[in-house]
């Protein structure tokens, strides 16, 4: 696919989404919020192992970042959209080696979310506690490719196996598209002047696999064992944001 096609298909992505927003923007007399999040991400792989010596950790790879749109639709309940790059890594582990884990690049996605967000008040209409449920479309920007690699270490530690070979080969064109499901709890702090700074923890869950590694692997020049390990795009993460009510400028412009 060109990168213009590609360019094509997010701006229609996102004005689909945003267009959910505009009877709220147009007609309501609540806040309509822009912002941005930045924040470290821990990605879930799950296993499968024919041997005794393969496994998967949560792991930090890069953070995600992106802006958001918000519309109030009253005191209680905001309606948000926006636009995420989400840096997928890969990696897995062999039971005993020394140099524990390492991490390498798997896909880029370019994802749209859409949430709802319930706010309670916990302190003079300052600091809050927002939930969030939400469904993010994602698109898989590396759609098409694969790769391979192959790893050696040993160790003396007796504690340790001598050594360990792998050979793995991973896919990436599972999912051109794919879905995921989003619950969140954040704690929420208005300033004068209606900045909002927030922290939010989330969880990011898939409903099919995105990429998928088909590993061999040796220890101690033992048997050839194999398994395979896989991401249907799960992650969980902390995350720093600010926004600021940018419908206070159309309506301090209406005033004057």
């Amino acid at each position: 696919m060109s990168n213009l096609k590609f360019a094509d298909i997010i701006i229609k992505s996102g004005i689909k989404y945003l267009l959910l927003l505009f009877p709220f923007v147009s007609f309501s007399q609540n806040s309509t919020y822009l912002g941005t999040e930045i924040g470290p991400k821990f990605e879930v792989y799950q296993s499968t192992d024919n041997g005794n010596g393969l496994f998967t950790k949560p792991f930090f790879f890069s953070p995600i970042f992106g802006l958001t749109i918000g519309q109030e639709i009253n005191n209680t309940f905001t309606l948000e959209t926006g636009f995420f790059i989400n840096n997928y890594g890969e990696s897995y582990r062999i039971e005993g080696d020394v140099f524990g884990y390492s991490a390498s690049n798997a896909i880029v996605a370019y994802q749209i979310p859409l949430r709802l967000k319930a706010r309670m008040n916990l302190l003079k209409n300052k600091l809050s506690l927002v939930t969030t449920v939400g469904f993010t479309f994602a698109i898989n920007g590396d759609y098409g490719s694969s790769s391979t690699g192959s790893s050696f270490s040993s160790s003396v530690s007796s504690s340790n196996n001598d050594s360990t070979r792998t050979e793995h080969i991973s896919t990436y064109s599972l999912k051109k598209y794919y879905e995921l499901i989003e619950p969140g709890l954040a704690l929420d702090y208005k300033f004068k002047n209606s900045l909002r700074l927030y922290l939010t923890a989330n969880y990011l869950t898939g409903l099919s696999r995105v990429v998928e590694t088909d590993v061999k692997y040796w220890i101690n020049d033992g048997p050839e064992q194999t398994g395979t390990v896989f991401s249907n795009g799960d992650y969980y993460s902390i995350i720093l944001g600010i926004k600021y009510p940018i419908s206070n400028l159309w309506i301090k412009k209406t005033n004057e």
